[in-house]
């Protein structure tokens, strides 16, 4: 074994704990929090939304809650006092989550070790790497997630359809009443149609798609592919020896205009002619606290290095009312 390789499997070992990296073991909740912390900050989405590490791997979802809590309490120096009445800023939707097991599973081939291993540092290099493709794996089955199958099929569904159920998934599933547009018709856009702009959609929408309990709320924005308003509206920078398509992957881009009255943010494989309008405090990442499970194993015979992670993982719109969903947008020419 290579001494770079040796090192990077004594690396891991000493950080979690174990002995041999080859048997599979449970990543403690503290070390696993600490990885989870990284992928959040390497995507500035993910920073946006909540990633709740949950005790149970199953139960019930509580909402975000909108309700109006001040009050006022006639007091009586003479007799008794009215009881004051606290009210939750929470709210039981009623609904559950499921945490259920996602593979994880990357590789690292002899050639691309060898190359790491030029850099003093190339131990937190490798880390990086793998931060970032569970960072976009999470964003991507989160926008186009429609199914969890036994078996996933990478080919078929190259944007993670298969593995588990998205946000956009969940609210055509659950409130289909929140959701405009579809595969078979269309929410058309122009001059002759309902809609003159997509202002006049996001208006509509939050109008009659958002419970008026959560209309007003102030961090309500709208979620979209870039091209839908057109690249001139964002604001991608190319920093010096970075990609731009590096750069989409890896940000939350916010657009330089607004969309009916809110504000616009390209995030990477969000679907195309879609807006998802909502709170980001709305979307929710809920991870298993003791369902992180890895092996890391040296395999000579495929000249690789194979780390082998998984972890019990739900998606979860904390409220329908607060979201609303429209597809299948068709712009006039």
């Amino acid at each position: 074994m290579h001494k770079y390789i040796s090192q990077y499997i004594s690396a891991v070992a000493a950080a979690n704990g174990v002995q041999n990296t080859a048997d599979q073991f449970n990543v403690t909740p503290s070390v696993s929090q600490k990885m989870r912390e990284k992928v959040r900050q390497s995507s500035a989405f993910l920073q946006k939304i909540n990633m709740v590490q949950k005790t149970e791997i199953a139960g019930e979802i509580v909402g975000i809650g909108a309700g109006l809590n001040a009050s006022r309490t006639q007091t009586d120096p003479t007799g008794e006092s009215k009881a004051r009445k606290p009210k939750s800023v929470h709210t039981k939707t009623g609904r559950k989550y499921l945490c259920e097991k996602v593979n994880f599973d990357t590789m690292i081939t002899y050639d691309d070790m060898d190359q790491w291993s030029a850099h003093s540092n190339y131990i937190e290099l490798v880390n990086s790497q793998i931060v970032k493709s569970k960072a976009l794996s999470l964003i991507a089955i989160g926008f186009n997630g429609i199914k969890s199958s036994p078996d996933s099929d990478a080919g078929q569904n190259p944007l993670l359809q298969d593995i588990k159920k998205g946000w956009l998934q969940q609210l055509r599933e659950g409130a289909p009443e929140n959701v405009m547009g579809s595969s078979s018709q269309a929410v058309d856009v122009g001059p002759s149609a309902k809609y003159k702009n997509i202002d006049a959609i996001v208006v509509d929408a939050c109008n009659e798609l958002i419970d008026d309990e959560f209309a007003e709320l102030p961090d309500m924005v709208v979620i979209c592919h870039r091209t839908l308003l057109g690249d001139k509206y964002f604001a991608v920078t190319n920093e010096a020896g970075q990609k731009a398509t590096e750069q989409v992957a890896a940000h939350a881009i916010t657009a330089a205009k607004r969309v009916g009255g809110l504000t616009a943010i390209a995030v990477p494989y969000f679907p195309k002619n879609t807006m998802l309008i909502t709170p980001l405090s709305n979307l929710s990442i809920y991870f298993h606290k003791t369902g992180h499970r890895r092996e890391l194993i040296n395999e000579p015979r495929f000249d690789r290095v194979s780390d082998y992670q998984s972890e019990n993982i739900d998606y979860v719109v904390e409220e329908f009312g607060a979201a609303a969903l429209i597809e299948n947008i068709k712009i006039a020419e």
